[in-house]
């Protein structure tokens, strides 16, 4: 039976719908029979919804009102869903309104009999001279597998990636065609992609236009094809990226001048539009924590030719009291791929804990780092890092006497990050995760550039992001640290590399740097540190409220973590809790946060109160 014959099979022999009153409030929609399929995506497709469960909490949001004619709709809807699916003889087997006039409230009711799927029991490919017959075959087995539904998502998928994999290795007018043969007497389905590859091309000569202060050549280099090279549509899209990635160019766009006569050889067309050569920001904010911050960010692009950039910083804070950095990136640094960034600084750093605010340690260090930056893909990148720092710190009285007041420290450092969470600002779905290797020791050292510590540090910080409902993210935070001092009698290791945790972006219940071991009531930093957090953020109004509403949200958390002594130390009984809940209101740099975080208990002696209070931007994590 053909789809629109199973439709009018519907509408002929089922009985016409309980005309319910329009505009009732939908009290419950209850679809049973759903077995093979997510009855999420069900619902996914459906007009006629029920109020979420936040609504329970947020009274005053209005309840979602019933509409017969969308109701109808939504019969139709469903089987169309079952028939995408693969399932071509799905059924509703009953449905039924119940409307109570007296609270003017609808409870619908839909019961479906699934009945078998149409299976797939081959799978071919037809064409002329087909290329990578064997490749292309591998991939269309890899997406359907004989045994499996009908379904038109995987159609689809398939025939796109077929054809994406031809584009990919030098067929860039290639076509894909899909045809099923379906018997419905015995629910089966043959799939035949009939493939024409088109002729094979190679890359050919690459035209940069809009440039005007920016040699073209900066562009070619960060290209990852050249003339000549199998032409691979993926490139083009790789390419731009880089372009992008250089910060030199406002838009950057690459086409492929194909016409309807198939050629061998493709030229490429890269369009940029330069970004100003100088740019001066400022910026001001207030926080709980740093109190008044400022900060001033000059850039100069193609600083002295060749796609150069230079940056100058300068922050103020309570806590940074003064930071000067500059900044040089040297791209196309041994290849395409990397970079060097040569990187002066100078700054005076205050960790402090508050109420009252007293510091821990104050810090001055002057010196530079050279890091070169490999990015593998858009999202991963790998850096490897020389410091050199000749650090003056002052800790509070009760180890002035164990810690001299200068010294100089050197170390290499490796890092690697992955983050595809998205947006930057406040992130609803994706992950990040970074790893963190420090190293200071013999092989740091070069003749006069000695260092007084030595000692191996490591961190990992995970974090995901998933939109389970409209409007309602779920965001997860995992850190890991340990220090190991390498050859110190007293494993004593430098104040200002110890871990410390609490604060408005760590374990909310206690102040900054206030969780963790202590000397006469003041944090001293420890070895070990781990700290997480579960957050739920939702919005308060929905978006038919209107913008600024909308952008009024809230959330929920629970922080958990604790600092130890020692490396390698973390005692789970030893764990510290903390509830929260806070407000959000979206800018275009990020949410402005209010947090109040109560503790799960006063366990130690420096545990005054259970309550702590955070005002900052952007999300904790």
């Amino acid at each position: 039976m053909t789809r629109f014959g199973v439709l009018l099979f519907f509408f002929l022999f089922f009985p016409p719908l309980a005309r319910a009153q329009d505009n009732y409030a939908i009290q419950a929609f209850k679809i049973d029979g759903v077995r093979s399929v997510s009855k999420d995506a069900l619902r996914e497709g459906l007009a006629t919804r029920t109020s979420p469960w936040s609504n329970r909490f947020l009274f005053w949001r209005a309840e979602p009102l019933f509409s017969t004619e969308e109701f109808e709709r939504d019969l139709r809807r469903i089987i169309e869903f079952y028939q995408r699916e693969g399932f071509f003889h799905a059924q509703i087997a009953s449905h039924k309104i119940a409307a109570d006039d007296k609270k003017r409230q609808v409870r619908l009711y839909v019961n479906i009999v699934e009945n078998q799927p149409t299976q797939i029991i081959d799978l071919q490919l037809a064409g002329v001279d087909l290329p990578r017959v064997d490749q292309l075959f591998r991939i269309a087995q890899a997406l359907l597998k004989r045994g499996e539904r009908l379904r038109v998502v995987a159609l689809r998928n398939c025939q796109v990636a077929l054809a994406t994999d031809l584009t990919n290795h030098g067929f860039p007018f290639a076509s894909v065609e899909t045809q099923v043969k379906r018997d419905d007497d015995n629910k089966t389905a043959i799939v035949i992609f009939r493939i024409n590859p088109g002729v094979a091309s190679v890359f050919g000569q690459v035209q940069v236009t809009g440039t005007s202060h920016i040699s073209p050549r900066v562009v070619r280099a960060a290209l990852p094809f050249h003339p000549g090279q199998v032409f691979d549509q993926s490139k083009l899209i790789e390419g731009q990226q880089r372009v992008y990635r250089l910060e030199m160019f406002q838009t950057v766009s690459l086409r492929a001048q194909t016409t309807e006569q198939q050629s061998n050889e493709i030229p490429i067309e890269v369009r940029v539009r330069e970004a100003p050569a100088h740019t001066l920001k400022l910026g001001a904010g207030y926080g709980t924590e740093d109190l008044f911050r400022a900060a001033i960010n000059f850039r100069r692009r193609n600083f002295l030719g060749g796609g150069r950039r230079l940056e100058v910083e300068i922050k103020y804070s309570d806590l940074e009291p003064g930071r000067v950095q500059a900044r040089i990136f040297q791209p196309h640094f041994f290849d395409a791929k990397t970079g060097l960034i040569i990187s002066p600084f100078y700054f005076r750093h205050n960790e402090k804990v508050f109420n009252p605010r007293r510091k821990i340690y104050s810090q001055k260090s002057f010196g530079g780092e050279l890091t070169a930056q490999r990015q593998y893909d858009l999202y991963t990148n790998v850096f490897l890092r020389y410091r050199l720092e000749d650090a003056t710190v002052t800790p509070f009285d009760s180890l002035k006497a164990v810690i001299p007041g200068s010294y100089r420290k050197a170390s290499w450092g490796f890092s690697a990050l992955y983050n595809n969470a998205l947006p930057i600002f406040a992130p609803v779905q994706g992950r990040y995760f970074a790893l963190q290797i420090d190293y200071s020791g013999p092989l740091s050292e070069f003749k006069y550039l000695t260092t007084k510590f030595h000692y191996v540090k490591v961190s990992g910080d995970g974090r995901t992001y998933s939109e389970i409902a409209p409007g309602l993210v779920m965001a997860y935070r995992l850190k890991l640290g340990t220090l190991e001092v390498l050859d110190d009698a007293l494993n004593f290791a430098p104040i200002e590399e110890r871990f410390y945790a609490g604060g408005s972006a760590s374990v909310r219940g206690w102040q900054r740097s206030q969780l963790g071991p202590h000397l006469n009531e003041t944090p001293t930093g420890g070895q070990s540190l781990l700290e997480g957090s579960i957050e739920a953020r939702f919005k308060i109004f929905p978006a038919a409220s209107g913008r600024l509403l909308h952008a009024l949200g809230a959330a929920l958390f629970v922080d958990f973590g604790n600092v130890w002594s020692t490396s390698l130390t973390y005692k789970i009984e030893e764990i510290r809790y903390a509830t929260g809940l806070g407000l959000r209101y979206d800018t275009p740099i990020g949410p402005i946060r209010l947090d109040a975080a109560r503790k799960s208990s006063l366990e130690m002696p420096i545990d005054k109160r259970h309550w702590e209070f955070y005002l900052s931007v952007g999300q904790a994590f």
